[in-house]
């Protein structure tokens, strides 16, 4: 499984946990926005969270543009994660 944290698009957000990643037993890319300020069973604790069940997010190019909105998205993002899913298919 490859996962990378990434940078909040806007300073306000600084206190999210966005990551993205490759999850090859689910055969699926993964992405994550959560708030841990918010308690976990809170509903406000998970903002985004997609690819969690086989096969839901099948590029890398659709589980960036599910992150998009909350994070910067660093140069090469696209190229690493879909050799990390050719390593690991």
């Amino acid at each position: 499984m490859s996962r990378y944290s990434l940078e909040p698009r806007d300073i306000a957000d600084r206190h999210l946990e966005i990551v993205i990643g490759w999850d090859p037993p689910l055969h699926t890319y993964f992405v994550q926005v959560l708030d841990p300020t918010c308690d976990e069973e809170d509903s406000g604790f998970e903002i985004l969270w997609c690819g969690v069940t086989p096969g839901e997010i099948p590029s890398a190019d659709e589980a960036i543009l599910l992150i998009a909105p909350w994070a910067v998205i660093p140069a090469g993002l696209r190229a690493t994660l879909i050799a990390d899913r050719a390593a690991k298919p």
